[in-house]
């Protein structure tokens, strides 16, 4: 069954209790996944070297983990999206960095911790693909309204 999560439609996978409460579990699409150009595209490209996403979801402390939720949705992703959302959380919501941060530079911080467990450095060419990979993570990310 599908659900419509800011704006875009997932699949509903599972239910999870967290706490007292009954969250519907969706499964949300990476770049690789998806097709085409989420609806935020222009957007987040347009914006990259000025932006400071507010975090408008929740990361729920779960046995030691961060689940991300937006509003009654946990959101299940690969584990590229899930560390880049956690990084841009706690770069944006628990550090609150200072203006010349944006979220350029917590991608670019992305694609060096891939070079650290690659034990290379990327070509050119690898580190723009990742870097518009991560841009369409963002915004799918964007789109489900985790962030604004």
């Amino acid at each position: 069954m599908k659900v419509k999560v800011g704006n875009l439609e997932l699949e509903i996978v599972g239910e999870i209790d967290i706490g007292e409460k009954t969250y519907k579990v969706v499964e949300v699409p990476d770049s690789s996944e998806y097709k085409g150009f989420p609806p935020s595209w222009e957007t987040v490209k347009k914006s990259m070297l000025t932006w400071r996403p507010y975090f408008r979801g929740k990361m729920i402390e779960e046995e030691g983990r961060l689940i991300p939720v937006i509003d009654d949705y946990v959101l299940y992703m690969s584990k590229r999206m899930y560390e880049l959302l956690v990084n841009i959380y706690y770069t944006f919501k628990v550090n609150k960095p200072p203006l010349e941060v944006n979220i350029s530079i917590v991608i670019t911080q992305e694609i060096e911790k891939q070079e650290e467990a690659l034990g290379r450095t990327l070509t050119p060419e690898e580190k723009t693909q990742m870097y518009l990979d991560y841009s369409i993570d963002l915004a799918i990310l964007k789109d489900l309204g985790i962030l604004s």
